[in-house]
């Protein structure tokens, strides 16, 4: 399974894009607490936190797109196999089995990442109704 991962192309594009996600959600999380977070009266900007959230949303949102290319790539190619030199069970098991690698990998990269996201969505705003009362907000509070 490794070596059809380290040998697929759209494998390596989501894990990439995977990388993209978590790293952003990683400097999200950050900005909610350290020094590139507001400071005493200062607010979080809507926008600038709303646009964050809307791009690391949308580059989630095509990691299981990118296992479905993944799919019907695999797929394509195991039907022009099974044309060319015919169909045995072994050719087209294995093809089905690399089709399919790329869609659980791109759902094994969403569905945490959408988790994640709602976390520390959720810690920010918790931060922004916080934030009045106490005059040295911290995300890591309940």
């Amino acid at each position: 399974m490794i070596e059809q991962i380290v040998n697929s192309v759209i494998c390596w594009a989501i894990l990439l894009l995977a990388l993209v996600c978590y790293q952003q959600l990683w400097c999200q999380y950050l900005a909610c607490f350290e020094s590139i977070a507001p400071q005493k009266g200062e607010s979080l900007s809507d926008s600038v936190t709303s646009n964050n959230f809307a791009f690391t949303g949308i580059l989630i949102g095509a990691l299981p797109l990118l296992g479905l290319l993944g799919t019907i790539a695999g797929l394509l190619e195991c039907f022009a196999g099974i044309a060319n030199t015919g169909a045995s069970n072994e050719l087209v098991s294995s093809g089905i089995a690399k089709a399919l690698l790329t869609t659980q990998l791109g759902l094994l990269c969403a569905i945490p990442g959408w988790l994640l996201q709602s976390w520390v969505h959720s810690k920010i705003k918790h931060q922004r109704i916080i934030q009045p009362i106490n005059a040295n907000p911290s995300c890591l509070e309940s």
